[in-house]
């Protein structure tokens, strides 16, 4: 049995590379709060794409000026519909739940 060419055996190594490294990105994704685009008066809110990162859930270790944004946009735009019409989806659910927690003192 022929032995597999350079090319194929590099071919093989960089599949296996990039397979396990998707295997690790397979998490949940945090990061900042989507506000969609500027506009002074919205109509309608975008869904969010990530859940809140440490920025906001950290606590002490808090981004403080990235949680005032994240409450004023909530509480601004908590009660607008979202632009596509559909329901809430895991990651808004989270985003709303972190704005009850940190306004209910």
């Amino acid at each position: 049995m022929a032995s597999p060419s350079r090319p194929a055996l590099t071919a093989a190594l960089l599949f296996a590379a990039v397979a396990l490294t998707a295997c690790g990105a397979s998490g949940p994704r945090t990061g900042a709060l989507d506000r969609g685009s500027p506009d002074a008066h919205p109509t309608c809110r975008v869904h969010q794409h990530v859940l809140p990162g440490s920025d906001y859930t950290g606590g002490k270790d808090s981004a403080p000026l990235a949680v005032l944004d994240m409450l004023r946009y909530y509480t601004s735009q908590r009660a607008l519909p979202f632009c596509d019409h559909r329901p809430a989806t895991a990651q808004d659910t989270a985003w709303t739940g972190l704005y009850h927690r940190l306004t209910q003192r």
